[in-house]
């Protein structure tokens, strides 16, 4: 097995190429990301006792049933967040029939295949370096949109959330090396 950066192995198999490319981050981040969860859990559970158990918010019912529909939406957000972070993994298989790519948690997830002969190009996601999309997608606090554009007849396909513009250059050009390989087998 080899590796481009510390987040995607790459295989070559006697009729096919696999890659799979983490979502692990840094231990900080997931320790802050955690800590986050637990506060704003703790700030909801705060709400919700307050709501239905005490009288306290009588007056402002409406507006605390409010913030409970977006507690819940965020608290939603950070426990999905939390999940792919620590077991998330997108799964890439090509081999001269299909291109397959997974995303999945503890091996759930719906795989989408494409015939080899249908997939174009891979290239990298045109982001300015210093807009607000790419530093908002590379946040640690989200799961991102994918980095890297796979172009299928007139469809394309984003993959490869929060790879750096250096690691993205070398999985592009492998996966491309690779697609042509097995077009020329098929």
């Amino acid at each position: 097995m080899k590796w481009i950066g510390n987040r995607v192995s790459f295989k070559d198999h006697n009729d096919f190429f696999t890659m799979i490319i983490t979502s692990k981050t840094e231990g900080w981040k997931m320790w802050l990301m955690f800590f986050w969860f637990l506060a704003w859990s703790a700030s909801g559970l705060v709400i919700i006792y307050n709501l239905f158990f005490t009288d306290q918010l009588k007056e402002s019912e409406l507006y605390f049933y409010t913030f409970l529909f977006f507690w819940t939406y965020f608290w939603y957000k950070i426990i999905r967040v939390l999940i792919w972070r620590k077991y998330g993994i997108e799964f890439i298989r090509i081999d001269k029939d299909r291109f397959t790519i997974k995303k999945s948690i503890w091996g759930f997830g719906k795989a989408k295949e494409y015939l080899t002969e249908n997939v174009n190009n891979f290239e990298l996601e045109p982001l300015e370096e210093k807009s607000f999309s790419k530093v908002f997608n590379d946040s640690f606090w989200i799961i991102g949109q994918g980095t890297i554009l796979l172009k299928i007849s007139d469809n394309q396909y984003n993959f490869g959330a929060q790879i750096s513009t250096e690691n993205g250059h070398k999985i592009v050009k492998l996966l491309n090396a690779r697609i042509k390989k097995y077009k020329s087998i098929g």
